[in-house]
């Protein structure tokens, strides 16, 4: 991965091993969330410490949301009147999560994780409400705004991994949502707890601005490629991701630690 080359301080091949891994990240993201999976392990790997690792996420994870909700927007699948219920609750339960991470660490959610992963592949894999046709939600959009969504927020700032899915997986089952649109929904929740989430990291001084960059070009890559396919191919390609992607984020939390 060396190369012995350096811009700004950072070898060549650990630049591209960043992009690369950001990218397949953004690609999974769009697709079924889930790319922290990828894109925290590549930057420890390229060397960076923990606190570093999570502040570029958020940074990257950021950007890549931003260019998913941009392509969805451009498609017509996003409800200005529904975002203004959601996007504000997103927005304290992320920053919440931030701040409470300071105080009391988030050591115990490696061992909470991988049971709330299992759950929701099962769910995925089972139920045959998942699909592309809208149905009855079970909670008006007011309700869930103010219950759901600030505590996946406060997750999201709080720990992360997972956390698009778990926004995907409530707007379906709760708000009715058809796969595609809870997809898109669930990209918009997404940036709006790791926008806020960034701002206090960046407050803190803990982002490393270059890796946070090359990451984010990678990411935003994969984003669009990843959300092209979502919205050709809806609950056929994106079920059988979701499933894999909880297995898999709960299987390495069971065997490798965060």
């Amino acid at each position: 991965m060396m190369t012995g080359i350096e811009f700004w301080g950072l070898d060549l091949g650990v630049m591209a091993f960043l992009i690369v891994g950001a990218a397949v990240a953004g690609f999974i993201d769009a697709l079924c969330g889930g790319g922290g999976l990828i894109s925290i392990p590549v930057l420890l790997t390229a060397g960076f410490s923990p606190a570093q690792a999570i502040a570029a996420n958020k940074l990257q994870g950021a950007v890549g949301a931003l260019a998913s909700t941009h392509y969805y927007a451009g498609k017509g699948v996003l409800d200005k009147r529904r975002l203004w219920a959601l996007l504000p609750p997103a927005l304290l339960g992320g920053g919440l999560g931030t701040l409470a991470i300071q105080f009391v660490g988030n050591r115990f959610m490696s061992y909470a994780l991988p049971v709330m992963l299992i759950l929701m592949a099962a769910y995925f894999a089972f139920s045959k409400q998942i699909k592309d046709e809208p149905r009855t939600a079970k909670m008006g959009v007011a309700a869930f705004s103010f219950t759901v969504v600030p505590l996946i927020g406060f997750y999201d700032g709080f720990f992360g991994p997972g956390a698009g899915t778990f926004y995907l997986a409530a707007v379906t089952m709760l708000l009715g949502m058809s796969l595609t649109a809870g997809m898109a929904y669930s990209r918009v929740l997404n940036l709006a707890s790791n926008l806020v989430s960034l701002a206090i990291f960046i407050y803190l001084g803990k982002m490393v601005w270059l890796a946070g960059i090359l990451m984010t070009v990678g990411e935003v890559a994969g984003v669009y490629l990843g959300s092209h396919l979502v919205y050709k191919n809806g609950a056929k390609l994106v079920k059988p991701l979701v499933v894999v992607a909880c297995v898999a984020m709960a299987l390495k939390y069971l065997f490798w630690g965060n």
